[in-house]
Parts: C-alpha cells; structure tokens; sequence
C-alpha cells in the first residue's frame, strides 16, 4: 500500500474518532496498521481495525504526544 494511502485512511480515522482538535489525540500510520494515541481514556469501545488494518490504542498519553509534537 502506498504511503498516501495510508495518510489518507489515517485522515479518515482521525475525523471518524473525532479527533479533529490537534488536542484530544491524533493518528498515525505505519506500514502494518494504525496507532491511536489519545490524551484519555477512550469512551466506548476501541476500533480494533481501520480498513482492514489492526488499529493499536495508546490511552492517556501526555499532553505533547497526543498533539503529535
């Protein structure tokens, strides 16, 4: 799969979860799927994959890591 691809499904994600703020969390897509870093814990049930891709949580990560700085 191509790298845009991968950017655009990541985009995809990022606007299903609504983590649209560059606050609350962000996505990030790596050859064999995504990871989700979010700032807290996720409320409801975690996507296991994304497009068929697995998809890797990260909870309450800092501050920084979660605005992707």
């Amino acid at each position: 799969m191509s790298d845009n691809y991968m950017k655009e499904q990541a985009e995809a994600l990022t606007q299903h979860l609504r983590l649209t703020d560059s606050k609350s969390g962000y996505v990030e897509a790596k050859a064999e799927g995504f990871v989700v870093y979010v700032r807290k814990k996720w409320p409801g049930k975690q996507l296991a994959e994304w497009d068929g891709l697995p998809v890797e949580w990260h909870e309450n990560v800092g501050t920084n890591k979660a605005a992707n700085r």
